[in-house]
């Protein structure tokens, strides 16, 4: 439900600000600071989830910015197209939502989102209560996140909405993080000043987009009385005029064809209208110029027909390619090891075919490297290069990225529609990385396009033909998840066509001092420093790690040393921070008796990892080769089982 200062009826005030409260207490605080300052903002109330579709429902009415407040607010910038500015959370309400729970307990959770209680250990001291910090990333995790906190002994949860909301479901005690008049009033200020600054570039975005729509075509423009001002010397030859004879002549004697008075007169712009010249026929766009409320002018463009479908197709083209271009060849990938040589060559036969390529490899290891290679390789070399990460996109979000919607399909669609990531790669390559975390039901939709090679829009009831080469990467094993029904196997069949295998930077470690010497070159140039010095030693003992980031990994401690070493030789101390934990340090043995069906082992080995690294999640993922999302999945569905149990269902 909408309300507030700002009243949205055929479309918002002229503020065109709208806050979305996660609560109720913050809406009404809101509607005060807007009436005591003056302000014209429309109010409305929704946490997280809804707080987003309240926010799209209020872009889609003229919502210019939107202010929010913690987990609800990062959750809209995540989903919405315009500015959403946070009402900061201060130290000050933080201290003051702890200092009510202590008198509550001394055993202190602080959950939300990390951008609202970030920081509030170091509070313990001061307050004398001891704090754990509950970090939630989704909606989704927060009760998990809570029952954890729970099962820590926690006495009492301070956080955010969603937070509050869990913990008083789970029966604890509760306090919400409050946000004052003063952070609600600069975040007001801050969003007014956005918005000024969206419109000014949104006007000078509508100047360039005038200069390029008009400037490579036949122009001739007239002044308020109608007399020609301006002939370009495309218009000479397309239309047959000399422009020393035509300015300062009226233009209904000029061009006697062509309505620029009629233009002139109804301030309308007349465009797509047909004009012969001569033997030619042209294309003719004719707008008013005004300035304030006056029209004090027209421009008229013209085009020859005959070009106009390549022109078209030409821009179609670039619109496509535009922030969608692999920039890796074979020739970058920097290596002296046969058996990546022998990798390379196969590739490189693999680019000449059209067959979908399915490669293999621990994560970094350079998966996106050899496929934008592939690509360049390849005959689509010329069309776009279209990458996703599967697991990074949230599956209710994946679908309509991948196959695009129409305008309706869901609260928020953008008018018009959008196209997919499959119509953007059209006569491409679209590289599936992480393609092992796909839902089924997303993977039965793949399969369908690769099969019938057309694509339906979400909402849409038309199929349209798409040429687009596939090449998917993962780091899992895609045959055991077949084995386990996590996978179809008639998608597996169809993926794996062409197969590539990288090898993971430790069974390849000739390759290091290469690697080392080019990742230092770039980084120090990126980093105006100068490249730290490695000596045989160092290099003999980073090649005994096992790099289990790959070459990720050995970028981001280069990058590293390259700060830390301006210049200068690299010393064994400097990497005793960064290797030794993972030299030295014993690892537990996961210890398993193998019994039951796959999904009891399964689960049973998901367990003793978390027992073993201190319930480590990010640890756990590292060691089973796992992604969050996945764990997550695994960690909900046994919960909700074991509820159901609990409640005798």
């Amino acid at each position: 439900m909408v309300a507030g200062s700002g009243a949205f009826g055929g479309g918002i005030t002229m503020s065109h600000l709208a806050l979305v409260a996660p609560y109720t207490d913050l809406a009404a605080l809101a509607r005060q600071v807007c009436e005591e300052l003056d302000e014209d903002v429309a109010i409305a109330t929704g946490d997280l989830a809804e707080g987003v579709r309240v926010a799209r429902d209020l872009v889609t009415k003229g919502a210019e910015v939107i202010i929010s407040r913690g987990g609800t607010a990062t959750a809209i910038s995540r989903q919405v197209e315009v500015p959403v500015v946070e009402i900061a959370v201060s130290a000050f309400d933080l201290i003051r939502a702890l200092a009510r729970a202590r008198d509550l307990g001394s055993y202190i959770g602080v959950a939300g989102f990390r951008n609202v209680i970030y920081g509030t250990k170091s509070l313990e001291s001061a307050l004398g209560v001891h704090i754990e910090e509950l970090i939630i990333e989704a909606e989704e995790e927060a009760a998990g996140i809570i029952a954890e906190g729970r099962s820590m002994g926690l006495e009492v949860i301070v956080g955010d909405a969603v937070s509050v909301r869990s913990a008083k479901e789970m029966g604890l005690q509760a306090i919400l993080v409050t946000s004052g008049k003063e952070a609600i009033s600069q975040a007001i200020r801050e969003a007014r000043e956005v918005a000024m600054v969206r419109r000014r570039e949104r006007a000078r975005a509508e100047q360039f987009k005038a200069i390029l729509d008009f400037a490579y075509e036949g122009i001739v423009a007239t002044d308020q009385e109608g007399r020609i001002t301006l002939v370009n010397p495309a218009a000479e030859k397309i239309l047959g005029l000399a422009a020393h004879r035509a300015v300062g002549r009226p233009a209904r004697e000029v061009l006697p064809g062509v309505p620029l008075d009629q233009v002139l007169q109804s301030g309308q712009k007349r465009l797509g209208e047909l004009h012969r010249a001569g033997n030619t026929l042209v294309a003719e766009n004719i707008i008013p110029v005004i300035a304030g409320r006056e029209t004090v002018g027209a421009v008229a463009t013209f085009q020859d027909v005959s070009h106009l479908q390549a022109v078209e197709a030409r821009a179609r083209q670039e619109l496509y390619l535009k922030g969608h271009v692999a920039r890796y060849t074979f020739e970058d990938i920097v290596t002296q090891s046969p058996v990546m040589a022998r990798i390379i060559e196969r590739a490189r036969q693999f680019a000449a075919a059209e067959a979908t390529v399915l490669i293999n490899g621990e994560t970094g290891t350079g998966k996106e490297m050899v496929a934008q290679s592939i690509h360049n390789a390849s005959r689509r070399r010329d069309g776009p290069f279209v990458a996703v990460n599967c697991a990074a996109v949230p599956e209710n979000l994946l679908e309509s990225e991948l196959f695009g919607y129409e305008e309706g399909a869901f609260t928020g669609a953008r008018k018009g529609g959008k196209k997919g990531l499959f119509e953007l790669a059209h006569g491409g390559t679209l590289f599936l990385d992480e393609i092992g975390e796909l839902s089924l039901n997303l993977q039965a939709r793949l399969l369908r396009v690769l099969q019938q090679k057309a694509i339906m829009r979400v909402g849409g009831d038309r199929v349209l033909p798409v040429d687009v080469r596939i090449i998917a990467a993962t780091h899992r094993n895609l045959k055991d998840a077949v084995a386990r029904d996590a996978f179809r196997r008639d998608l597996y069949y169809r993926l794996n066509v062409l197969q590539i295998n990288l090898p993971p930077l430790r069974e390849r470690p000739e390759d290091l001092p290469l690697l080392i010497k080019a990742l230092v070159e770039k980084i120090s140039r990126r980093a105006g420093r100068l490249p730290p010095i490695f000596s045989e030693e160092i290099i003999a003992r980073m090649q005994a790690y096992s790099w289990p980031g790959n070459v990720r990994e050995l970028e981001n401690i280069l990058e590293r040393l390259v700060v830390l070493r301006n210049g200068e030789e690299v010393e064994a101390g400097d990497l005793d921070e960064i290797l030794e934990p993972a030299e030295n340090q014993p690892q537990p043995v996961l210890q398993l008796a193998l019994r039951g069906t796959l999904a009891e082992m399964e689960a049973e080995i998901i367990r003793r990892t978390l027992a073993l690294t201190g319930n480590n999640k990010e640890e756990t993922c590292r060691r089973l080769g796992l992604s969050k999302t996945t764990l997550w999945r695994r960690l909900k569905s046994w919960q909700d089982e074991g509820q159901r149990r609990v409640n005798g269902n």
